[in-house]
């Protein structure tokens, strides 16, 4: 039987498209798919943005605030 090493060793050979199908298949067969924002949610958070209601920052402004800078 192949290793899991051995997998993501030769996943690290494929495309960036494969890769991606690859990814996208998996998480399709895990039986409780990660959480994250929804189409809604990201819509809503665009129009906050939009509208000035929230001010964006930078990524390195984000790693500071987080303590990771």
């Amino acid at each position: 039987m192949t290793s899991l090493i051995e997998i993501q060793r030769e996943a690290d050979q494929l495309s960036e498209e494969e890769r991606a199908g690859l990814t996208a298949h998996l998480l399709a067969t895990l039986s409780s798919p990660p959480l994250g924002p929804d189409d809604a949610e990201a819509d809503r958070r665009d129009l906050e943005l939009d509208s000035g209601a929230v001010k964006a920052i930078s990524h390195n402004e984000f790693l500071r605030q987080v303590g990771r800078s």
